[in-house]
């Protein structure tokens, strides 16, 4: 019953992530009632009902433009996380406190993944959120301050390297990424930065790989990869697979 309860919960969660989502790029505004991406008519209420609002209208809005999957995935992905993270470590500071760095990821990821851009004052603000809060939970400040430090200066000096690399074009990786590091470092600490970032790290070299043999063969790819939206994506599963753990 527990874990029903928490799966629900984690539906609501992905709703109003998405309301973030889709507004911070659309609308810069985050109050007021939601309107539909396609047609801009005010949604009506089951329509934001997580998951079977977008089944209800078989993925359709009321023009008959598809509606993007990633929204109800969304929804899905913040229920497991929640359910995943009560599994770990029950109700209690750090559920709920995982509960928000997870949150400041799947947004950052998925604005990232869409829109190719990271909003500086989410991470940057939740950077600091977490650095606090995560000191409370009992984290350690020394290791969440070193953990942003080590992470911000390390992947600004990966930013530099890109601008060295590709000068002719925009780069491949950006300050974004390295605010990103910071946020990361901050909430999960030094010991858990590198094999956090590895998961990302690694999903993106694959997924660049494939990028480069495509072309070889003249096929069309794009131009740009969404490290950030794969380095989030790597973080969240770090600590689903119960790897993060207090000092």
């Amino acid at each position: 019953m527990m874990d029903l309860i928490v799966v629900v919960i984690g539906l609501v969660l992905g709703s109003l992530l998405n309301v973030m989502i889709i507004r911070l790029p659309r609308e810069r505004r985050l109050i007021g009632w939601p309107r539909c991406i396609r047609t801009g008519q005010p949604l009506r209420w089951w329509q934001l009902l997580p998951v079977i609002g977008w089944l209800l209208q078989r993925g359709r809005a009321a023009d008959g433009r598809p509606l993007p999957v990633i929204y109800p995935l969304v929804e899905i992905g913040s229920a497991l996380w929640l359910w995943r993270l009560y599994e770990l470590y029950g109700f209690g500071p750090l559920f709920a406190y995982l509960t928000f760095v997870g949150a400041i990821l799947i947004i950052t990821g998925v604005i990232d993944w869409i829109h190719r851009w990271i909003y500086t004052f989410v991470i940057l603000g939740g950077a600091v959120v977490a650095f606090i809060w995560g000191s409370l939970v009992g984290a350690g400040w020394r290791e969440l301050l070193l953990g942003g430090l080590i992470g911000g200066v390390g992947f600004f000096f990966l930013y530099l390297l890109a601008l060295i690399l590709f000068p002719a074009k925009s780069a491949p990786f950006g300050l974004g990424d390295v605010y990103l590091a910071i946020f990361i470092g901050a909430a999960l600490g030094l010991r858990h930065l590198g094999p956090a970032l590895i998961y990302g790290v690694f999903m993106a070299g694959l997924v660049a790989a494939g990028i480069l043999i495509a072309r070889r063969f003249g096929r069309q790819t794009p131009e740009y990869l969404p490290y950030g939206a794969y380095l989030c994506l790597g973080v969240l599963i770090y600590v689903a697979l119960g790897s993060y753990r207090l000092m």
